[in-house]
C-alpha cells in the first residue's frame, strides 16, 4: 500500500512531467525531506532526471536552504555549472552534512581544484 508522501510524489511527478508547473515541482522538492524513504527516493529521482528543467526548483531551494544535502547532491548529479558558485560557498558551510554534499557535487562537477 502506498503511503500518502509516496502518492503525493507520484501525483506531483506525473504533473511536473506534463505541465512542469512550479507548484508541482516544490511539491517533489519538499518530499526530498519526507518522512517516507520511498517518497524521498522518488522525488529525488524525479528531479534529477529532470534536468536543466529542475534547476530554477533547485536553486529556490538552496537559497531557501531547504533539504540542502539532497538538493546540493542533485544539483552535481545533473552536471550543470551554473550553480558552482553557490556549491562553493555551501562547501565551507557550518553544517558537515551540507559542505560534504557540496564538495562532492564540486568533484563531480570537476571543479573541486578549480
Amino acid at each position: 500500500m502506498l503511503s500518502r508522501d509516496v502518492f503525493r510524489v507520484l501525483a506531483a511527478g506525473a504533473i511536473w512531467r506534463l505541465a512542469r508547473t512550479a507548484l508541482a515541482g516544490r511539491v517533489l522538492v519538499r518530499a526530498l525531506g519526507a518522512r517516507s524513504e520511498d517518497a524521498r527516493v522518488m522525488a529525488g529521482m524525479l528531479l534529477t532526471r529532470s534536468g536543466r528543467t529542475a534547476l530554477p526548483l533547485l536553486r529556490e531551494a538552496m537559497a531557501r536552504h531547504e533539504n540542502l544535502p539532497t538538493v546540493i547532491t542533485i544539483v552535481g548529479s545533473i552536471g550543470d555549472h551554473s550553480l558552482e558558485p553557490e556549491l562553493r560557498r555551501f562547501a565551507s558551510d557550518s553544517d558537515p552534512q551540507v559542505a560534504r554534499a557540496a564538495r562532492d557535487s564540486l568533484r563531480i562537477l570537476g571543479a573541486e581544484g578549480a
